[in-house]
């Protein structure tokens, strides 16, 4: 009887010990990602790495079109959004072109993902956003 109970309570420590470890894995603590999805496609997205702050943007449908992902950050001085960095993808073979970027904390950042017509398209077929920080 006494093995029993042992035997339970070493396996929900390891259980939770596992779970907790699981949880606050600082590989994929902070990672984000945004899908674009355009006439039920997926045409594109973008990622944000938390390990190192890189950022992909991945063109994924031949339409001819491509993605262009950037990042921008929140002003609150001016309450708008301001482009920090961007990459414009047009393989449409699922390969990314990335840019690395500081993410710092107090700050709010979003990524706008937009599907267009060359990297200065001033308008995009549709555009997509995905808010992250504080």
């Amino acid at each position: 009887m006494i093995k029993k109970w042992v035997a339970r309570a070493a396996v929900t420590a390891a259980a939770g010990i596992a779970m907790i470890a699981g949880i606050t894995s600082p590989a994929y603590a902070a990672d984000t990602v945004y899908d674009l999805v355009y006439q039920d496609i997926l045409v594109g997205d973008m990622w944000h790495i938390d390990d190192g702050d890189k950022f992909r943007v991945y063109d994924w449908y031949k339409d001819g079109h491509g993605i262009e992902g950037t990042l921008q950050v929140w002003i609150i001085s001016s309450s708008k959004w301001a482009d920090k960095e961007s990459a414009y993808n047009n393989t449409g073979a699922g390969t990314y072109v990335g840019f690395q970027n500081d993410v710092l904390n107090g700050f709010t950042y979003r990524m706008k993902v937009c599907l267009q017509d060359g990297a200065s398209d001033t308008t995009p077929i549709k555009c997509g956003y995905k808010t992250f920080g504080e």
